[in-house]
């Protein structure tokens, strides 16, 4: 019986040194992607992934791309050698490589949107020094978070929920005092293992409003084509199968907060969930909403030739052959032109045509 299959990629802060080396030294095809990838960006992604130092590899507007280059890497291994997927999704900047994998953007158009994103993102917070992200992993409800807010409001501040990550696990983001003082509650009521993240974890909220304002012009560059595959996306925690409701969903990302405990939802009916990309928090996040489901984490070569039994498995219910259909399109490397920046009033103003209701997928379709 053809089991049902969701593909989760794993988001910022899960990158590290020599992530896929293995996988990069046994597959001509992964080196082509990260050449394609060195060619579109300008960085040496050999380099940066395998030889370079964990603060260079933190630094957004390279770490961004390089777990999009890792993610892509290894799914289209999985691809290759026939993995079908039912569902996909990606964690925070991990939706730029489900988006991949569904067949709707290019590797390069994804890289591209990407790296912009990181840059201007990058830009607000050296402009903006005084936000901060916190990590609540229990103890909390979306009502009682939003009481402890009112109750801890400075004037003038603000504090959002920035992710809510499982049933009592969240992310808020917002101005340094009342996450210093969310973090005294926190420790006068004993609520444990709470932790300040990187700002490249994103601040998910109204606060970076500008930011979607300057990225808008850019995804007039890129092409988002008809899924093969529906994507449970972030913004809205429901799947969608249409390019123009992914390509809104993709933008209304940066300040929505992320919907990851709807998006995990989503998975219910499938019977084995593939956490691919660096990292094992979105596996460990699996694990603990789906104890008996099959879960894998995929990180590399080993990982992926210990699934090949299911993998085989798996291609034997398609009657399908090794190669067919990869999924992965390289498509063309971009060269800015900067005065499609400057036009970014008209832009824009045409990207809210994005917005419109009925660009969306139906909220109430049904993922059974």
């Amino acid at each position: 019986m053809k089991k049902t299959i969701g593909v989760i990629f794993s988001g910022y802060g899960e990158q590290f040194v020599t992530m896929g080396k293995d996988l990069y030294d046994d597959s001509r095809h992964v080196q082509d992607l990260f050449e394609q990838a060195s060619m579109c960006l300008n960085i040496n992604f050999v380099q940066l992934c395998f030889a370079s130092s964990y603060i260079n590899i933190l630094n957004l507007d390279k770490g961004y791309p390089a777990i999009l280059l890792m993610q892509t890497s290894i799914y289209s291994e999985l691809a290759k050698a026939g993995l079908r997927p039912d569902f996909l999704a990606g964690y925070g900047i991990g939706e730029y490589a489900a988006s991949v994998a569904s067949g709707s953007l290019s590797f390069s158009d994804a890289l591209y949107i990407l790296h912009k994103y990181a840059q201007l993102f990058k830009n607000f917070i050296i402009e903006n020094p005084n936000f901060s992200v916190l990590s609540l992993p229990r103890g909390f409800t979306q009502e009682t978070l939003t009481d402890l807010f009112a109750k801890l409001a400075i004037k003038d501040k603000q504090i959002f929920i920035s992710a809510h990550n499982t049933e009592n696990g969240f992310y808020v983001a917002g101005d340094v005092q009342i996450i210093a003082k969310i973090q005294e509650h926190c420790k006068a009521n004993e609520i444990r293992k709470v932790k300040e993240l990187n700002l490249g974890y994103e601040l998910h909220s109204e606060l970076v409003d500008s930011v979607v304002d300057k990225l808008a012009p850019y995804f007039f560059k890129i092409d988002f084509k008809s899924l093969k595959t529906p994507v449970i996306t972030n913004a809205d925690g429901g799947y969608v199968t249409s390019s123009d409701a992914l390509e809104s969903a993709i933008n209304r990302r940066v300040n929505l907060p992320l919907l990851w405990e709807e998006v995990m939802s989503g998975f219910v009916g499938c019977d084995v969930l593939l956490c691919v990309g660096p990292g094992k928090q979105v596996f460990e996040w699996a694990q603990d909403k789906y104890p008996d489901k099959e879960i894998y984490s995929i990180q590399g070569l080993a990982d992926l030739q210990a699934l090949q039994p299911f993998l085989e498995e798996h291609r034997a219910g398609f009657d399908i052959k090794i190669d067919e259909d990869k999924q992965i399109t390289l498509g063309t490397c971009h060269v800015d032109n900067d005065e499609i920046a400057k036009k970014s009033e008209d832009l824009t103003e045409a990207d809210s045509l994005n917005e419109l209701p009925e660009d969306y997928d139906d909220e109430e379709d049904d993922l059974a």
